[in-house]
């Protein structure tokens, strides 16, 4: 919750597509037996996960979601990221990467008279190339460092603040908006682009994440809804465009248990809390995490990039693998040349594979 100030005073990157169609064959195991530490034994479910695909080379398309915390005391960090976008997507263009952009708040935004969670963000001063939604900020755009400082101010002078701050809903909500099968496409998704979101914010998602215990205001408490989790998100992104889809969730956030930085945000005037759900979204996605404390957002952002180039190893997977344990071979043969590292939903081979081999992997899902 923010303390307004004034009563006059009204936020990615990862994955490029480098695989073909992706079979997916699972099937329900028996129970295995688990020692919980208390001397005896328990039983979980799980299911094999048989992973076939031929590597393709890889496209070069990126859609990028800013999501923004709209509330009052934001407007700074807000500018301090403005101020290293331009430089930011300009490194993504001339990488090659065919990026586009949309912008959404963490309240709702009124539309046709109607409060609407995930609505886009006209970008300020920015003159789209036809056919092309304003909301869509192309590469092509001239003065980026106008359109996002213009935009942010924009965003942060419009807006008196909310106690209900839900960026997770949000993002869910933008992606509901893009999807054709439903109220038709914004444009802001292409179904054969890598997407990554990135948020920004120094509050979690209904201001204190569903956790009670981090309660300040009176009344700040809010329960979280199916649409304010992190595995919903990534349920969307897969129901929308299937399971091999590349997608991360980036955050710029107070990180839990970083109590220095939440204090420094709490001397400014109003308190702020851990984005411990953001920071759930971030490892579920391998996305990157930063400090929304740091001066400078340029490490984060070059971070951000880095995701997006290395992560042309990538894989996603279906869930974490249990125990992290999961076999690979390439043309049907195992082939100790290559080395694969397992983190949250992805699988990350070092060196890439090249294009036209056959790479099959086998792991476990919890059963839920």
């Amino acid at each position: 919750m923010k303390t307004i100030k004034s009563q006059f005073l009204f936020w990615i990157v990862f994955f490029l597509t480098a695989c073909g169609p992706v079979r997916f064959s699972t099937k329900e195991q028996g129970a295995l037996p688990v020692d919980p530490g208390g001397g005896g034994t328990t039983s979980i479910l799980t299911r094999d996960v048989n992973f076939s695909i031929l590597v393709n080379p890889p496209n070069n398309k990126l859609d990028l979601l800013l999501v923004i915390d709209n509330s009052n005391s934001m407007l700074a960090d807000n500018q301090k990221l403005a101020a290293k976008l331009s430089g930011f997507v300009t490194q993504l263009k001339n990488s090659q990467i065919d990026w586009q952009m949309c912008i959404t708040v963490t309240s709702t935004l009124n539309v046709s008279g109607s409060a609407r969670w995930g609505a886009s963000v006209l970008w300020s001063n920015y003159v789209a190339p036809p056919g092309v939604s304003n909301w869509i900020l192309k590469p092509t755009a001239t003065n980026l460092s106008n359109i996002f400082t213009d935009t942010i101010n924009s965003i942060g002078a419009g807006w008196s603040g909310t106690d209900d701050e839900r960026g997770l809903k949000a993002a869910w909500w933008h992606l509901w908006n893009g999807d054709p099968r439903y109220s038709g496409n914004s444009g802001c998704y292409r179904n054969d682009a890598a997407l990554s979101m990135i948020l920004i914010s120094d509050e979690d998602e209904r201001s204190i994440g569903g956790l009670q215990s981090a309660e300040y205001y009176s009344g700040e408490f809010k329960p979280l809804e199916t649409d304010d989790l992190p595995e919903t998100l990534v349920a969307q992104v897969q129901d929308i465009f299937g399971t091999s889809k590349r997608f991360s969730f980036n955050s710029i956030i107070v990180k839990p248990d970083d109590t220095q930085c939440l204090a420094s945000q709490d001397s400014v005037g109003s308190k702020a809390h851990y984005g411990r759900k953001y920071a759930e979204a971030s490892v579920m996605s391998a996305g990157g995490q930063g400090s929304i404390c740091d001066a400078d957002f340029s490490t984060h952002l070059n971070y951000f990039k880095d995701v997006i180039q290395t992560s042309l190893n990538s894989f996603p997977l279906e869930c974490s693998p249990y125990q992290s344990q999961i076999s690979f071979k390439i043309n049907g043969a195992t082939n100790s040349n290559y080395q694969l590292k397992v983190q949250a939903m992805s699988a990350t081979f070092t060196p890439g594979l090249p294009a036209g081999v056959r790479l099959d992997m086998t792991y476990k899902c919890l059963v839920e």
